[in-house]
């Protein structure tokens, strides 16, 4: 709850910021208040994956399930879909508080130019939730909360950068390139190497875990 709470306060000061900045210039886009407000989704989408695959086997509710019978395999997707929905939680969230900053904006005096908003609707989406994904089966190939995010951040700030200045053949297993794939602004088949490499292959890491770890 304390963390949900700060995911609100986050987004809330991100609308209205976006309201400012949109005052400021006098005329403004609607999907570029969605992709403001939306920071704070796409910052902690990676958190709620690791926490979500990371699980709870040593608190009990996953021991308990394995007591009772559940398959090892239901347990894990209902991990994986308990992520995807606080996820989706935290997607739409953004989106209804990106909605007031915009009939907030244009109540205060600014200029809509486009009410477009299906493009960066899908982009947000996709990039949280292609976020939580690669956490998602960090945690669970792991199964150490700090480890999974001490993981996710290297990966992301420090491995990623890094590989950047490798040259153009890193580009095929860069998790930006997953993102930029999703964004239209890489080609497709490198976006898909990156997704296997950091997505389905730590996915699948994270099934195999499940299904031989002790609870």
């Amino acid at each position: 709850m304390i963390g949900y709470g700060a995911i609100v306060l986050l987004v809330v000061l991100c609308a209205i910021l976006s309201v400012s900045l949109v005052l400021r210039n006098g005329s403004f886009d609607a999907g570029e208040v969605i992709i403001t407000v939306s920071l704070p989704g796409a910052l902690v989408s990676a958190v709620i994956g690791a926490v979500c695959g990371v699980g709870d086997g040593r608190a009990g509710g996953e021991r308990d399930g394995i007591l009772t019978g559940l398959p090892r395999g239901t347990i894990y997707g209902a991990r994986a879909a308990a992520c995807a929905c606080l996820v989706a939680g935290v997607v739409l969230l953004s989106l209804v508080a990106a909605a007031v900053g915009v009939v907030g904006a244009v109540s205060l005096g600014g200029h809509l130019n486009s009410a477009s908003i299906g493009t960066p609707i899908g982009q947000v989406a996709a990039l949280t939730l292609s976020s939580a994904a690669m956490a998602f089966g960090i945690g669970a190939s792991v199964r150490s909360l700090p480890l999974a995010l001490v993981s996710v951040v290297l990966i992301v700030l420090v491995a990623d950068v890094a590989l950047s200045f490798g040259g153009a053949w890193t580009e095929w297993i860069r998790f930006s390139a997953v993102q930029g794939g999703v964004l239209g602004e890489s080609r497709v088949l490198p976006a898909v190497t990156s997704g296997l490499v950091w997505i389905a292959v730590p996915c699948l890491g994270g099934y195999l875990r499940t299904r031989t770890v002790e609870a």
